[in-house]
């Protein structure tokens, strides 16, 4: 029996960077070869028979992981297990359609909960199936009635860990640029702060797309002083971009249905950033107020007062960021999520 890890590592997705830290930190050393999903299903499938283990990265959009997924289990593959990103969705909408209304009301069906009973079959067929969140893995339980359902913490490189000696007071935004990603309320918070810290700078490292570059725009036009604004930044550049700030500020919409666990809050942590966000979907399970980051409400007044708070403390901050660190240690490094994974 052999063990193989299909996913892709070349994208630009959080999936992508995801999956190539959990092959080479964890399902390496334990004998998986690699295979690219971009490869054909037919090809996949000649090389994969239905005796060996098998590991599957799912995200909605996922469609060729997805699609082997279930043309292995149609086969009478036993041994195959999944990470799902987005639980309790496995697509979304699971149901899809050529005509734009009929996807609209799938969606709201599965925003309502509705569990095809042939959906459900699949799921129990899979081996074991790990979610990143502990949320998502009760929803995954609750949803469609699961034993198979496990949590596995998301993975991240002890040898990325780069805390600065020093704090700044400069903030940073990392993301696609949008309407609906809590970008403008941060320029608006970081205006206000600069009339008492005229010196803190925002850095902004990202890119728009489609109808969302003219917001992108207008952004640029309305938000100028002390903003820079980066467009897309390589990894090697991201590295340096971090240095030069302390606060991340990541505020997310309220998805209320599904449950992903937030890689980028992650990624800001690891880098030393100490990070500015919202209660929102599980990132109470990563962020525990005034310990290892700070919730912003989303009201100007109050959140200008706690900001203040936290700039001039600047030795509550140092203890905060050990606290960062011990949780990462203990939460997040390859050691402490090869005790959930079991192959």
């Amino acid at each position: 029996m052999k063990k193989y890890y299909v996913s892709e590592f070349e994208s630009k997705s959080g999936i992508s960077k995801y999956a190539k830290d959990f092959y080479t930190l964890v399902l390496k050393e334990r004998g998986y070869e690699h295979i690219d999903s971009a490869e054909s299903s037919i090809s996949i499938l000649s090389t994969i028979s239905s005796r060996d283990r098998v590991h599957l990265e799912l995200g909605i959009f996922q469609q060729n992981e997805i699609e082997l997924l279930f043309l292995m289990l149609n086969a009478n593959y036993r041994n195959v297990s999944i990470t799902l990103h987005d639980a309790p969705l496995v697509r979304y909408p699971y149901h899809r359609f050529g005509n734009n209304l009929l996807n609209k009301f799938s969606k709201l069906i599965d925003i309502m909960g509705y569990n095809s009973p042939k959906l459900i079959q699949t799921l129990k067929k899979i081996r074991k199936i790990y979610v990143l969140t502990r949320k998502g893995m009760n929803a995954m339980r609750n949803r469609y009635g699961l034993d198979n359902v496990y949590f596995l913490p998301h993975v991240i490189d002890p040898c990325e860990i780069d805390f600065g000696e020093e704090i700044n007071n400069n903030l940073i935004y990392l993301g696609f640029i949008g309407k609906n990603k809590g970008i403008e309320y941060g320029l608006k918070l970081h205006q206000e702060l600069l009339k008492t810290y005229p010196e803190i700078g925002f850095y902004v490292a990202g890119t728009a797309m489609g109808k969302e570059i003219q917001y992108y725009q207008e952004l640029q036009a309305k938000y100028s002083r002390n903003v820079h604004y980066l467009g897309y930044v390589s990894e090697t550049e991201l590295n340096e971009v971090y240095r030069k700030a302390g606060f991340a500020i990541q505020l997310f919409k309220n998805y209320r249905f599904f449950w992903p666990v937030s890689g980028s809050a992650l990624y800001s942590m690891k880098k030393g950033m100490i990070l500015l966000t919202n209660k929102v979907n599980a990132l109470p399970e990563i962020v525990d107020h005034n310990k290892t980051g700070f919730y912003l409400s989303g009201k100007m007044e109050p959140d200008l007062r706690l900001m203040r708070t936290i700039l001039e403390n600047k030795k509550g901050l140092q203890v905060l960021r050990q606290n960062m660190k011990q949780y990462l240690s203990e939460n997040h490094f390859p050691q402490i999520v090869g005790l959930h994974y079991t192959d």
